[in-house]
């Protein structure tokens, strides 16, 4: 009998430990947990290996619980919110609180909407009012996840050096645009920029910097 009692004792001392450490941050192997609006498989590799993901009915209005957001989609309107820092449903709210708390925070290119009509789009003066929305974003320090970063090198620039040594044309503008993931495009000094293509930059709010 006094054997048995001590095989339950220790019975419930494993299941107390084991319960302990499935339900603390500290616990070894632990992951952080990230708030997720949209598909967990339009994640990059890399976040995938550092975090656990919690979608967007976990978020009540307070963000200390979460490590970091992930926005892997998006409405227009949810966007245009969040570059304006008006919290008026629960996506914007978790960016502001975010931004403010110093948490990291990563905006996959394939869930912005309009990135559908890129080819397409005849109202170019639209088209580029969001992706102005989206350059003020990444001016708060939102990291904008490219296709091409979505694995291990999120940390690795898709362009690194986007200087340019010619006429810069609308098009090119465009290109330099779409592909600056800092907010400033470096031009070399000398460069002649079409009124087209100072339009683009413009409308986008990209900064352009002159470089020897």
């Amino acid at each position: 009998m006094e054997q048995s009692y001590e095989a339950l004792v220790e019975r419930i001392t494993q299941e107390v430990v084991r319960h302990l450490q499935e339900n603390t941050d500290l616990s070894p192997g632990t992951k952080p947990v990230a708030l997720l609006a949209g598909a967990q498989e339009a994640v990059p590799a890399f976040a995938k290996e550092r975090y656990a993901f919690a979608d967007m009915s976990n978020y009540a209005g307070d963000i200390a619980p979460f490590e970091a957001v992930f926005i892997a989609s998006l409405s227009l309107a949810e966007l245009a919110d969040c570059a304006l820092g008006r919290d008026a449903s629960a996506l914007p709210c978790a960016v502001a609180k975010a931004i403010l708390s110093g948490k990291e925070v990563y905006l996959m290119e394939a869930g912005l909407p309009y990135k559908a009509y890129k080819r397409t789009v005849t109202n170019r003066n639209f088209y580029n009012m969001l992706e102005g929305y989206v350059n003020t974003l990444r001016g708060f320090g939102v990291k904008i996840v490219k296709e091409q970063w979505q694995g291990n090198n999120l940390e690795r620039q898709a362009i690194e050096d986007n200087t340019a040594d010619k006429v810069i044309t609308e098009r090119t503008a465009r290109e330099l645009c779409e592909n600056c993931t800092t907010g400033v495009v470096r031009l070399r000094c000398g460069t002649v920029i079409t009124p087209s293509a100072k339009d683009v930059f413009n409308h986008s709010e990209i900064k352009v910097e002159f470089v020897d």
